[in-house]
């Protein structure tokens, strides 16, 4: 955390997208799957749950064996994120929050292809 301190904070918000935390875009496809698999099968999805209480503990270890401890002294440097990987990285992490915050403008644009889909299949 101390050499690369806004790699660290990105990797941090990225992760918690994936793990599915509330306001980002992980929790929108999370809370859905979870919703519509319980009505079919509430004991897989139960199991299922699990698997994402064993994913927050990799998560977390993983993020303390890369940014916590102490500094190795190894001649190696680690630079921060560069402006230009800034440039690409803000608007990832905006679009993640905007995902997670209001998702209802990415179910309107796909709405009426999954309505045909779910046609298809029926």
């Amino acid at each position: 955390m101390q050499r690369a301190p806004l790699f660290c904070g990105w990797m941090s918000v990225a992760m918690f997208s994936s793990l599915g935390l509330p306001g980002l875009n992980g929790f929108v496809g999370e809370f859905l799957i979870f919703k519509g698999s319980f009505a079919l099968a509430a004991s897989f999805t139960a199991v299922a749950v699990f698997g994402l209480l064993f994913t927050a503990v990799v998560f977390m270890r993983t993020m303390q064996s890369l940014f916590s401890g102490p500094l190795a002294e190894t001649g190696v440097v680690f630079f921060d994120l560069k402006s230009n990987e800034k440039w690409i990285v803000i608007p990832v992490s905006l679009l993640m929050f905007a995902i997670g915050i209001a998702p209802q403008f990415l179910f309107s644009m796909f709405n009426s292809t999954v309505v045909q889909m779910a046609r298809l299949f029926a």
